[in-house]
């Protein structure tokens, strides 16, 4: 299991992706607030990004599950179950 805290983001703004064997998870977040008065004007602009790579060897990639709830978002990440070696037989000439 992996936890992100991602305080801020919403669902919208977290983006996960798996490309060659890795998975990158994306947060971006905008926002603008104005407040006007008779005499002033007054605006705030804010930015935040968060972007982590991991390496997927020994995870089963095709059943990562992923929840985003209360600003934490958790990723499932199953392990790959071992295959059992053959044996082969070799035969000696």
């Amino acid at each position: 299991i992996l936890e992100a805290d991602l305080p801020g983001f919403t669902r919208e703004d977290v983006h996960a992706e798996i490309k060659n064997g890795y998975l990158t998870i994306r947060a971006e977040h905008k926002s603008e607030n104005e407040d006007k008065n008779e005499t002033y004007l007054r605006r705030e602009r804010s930015y935040g990004s968060f972007s982590r790579t991991f390496d997927l060897d020994g995870i089963d990639a095709e059943a990562i599950t992923a929840s985003f709830k209360d600003g934490v978002l958790t990723l499932e990440l199953p392990k790959l179950t071992p295959k059992a070696e053959e044996a082969r037989r070799l035969e000696i000439q």
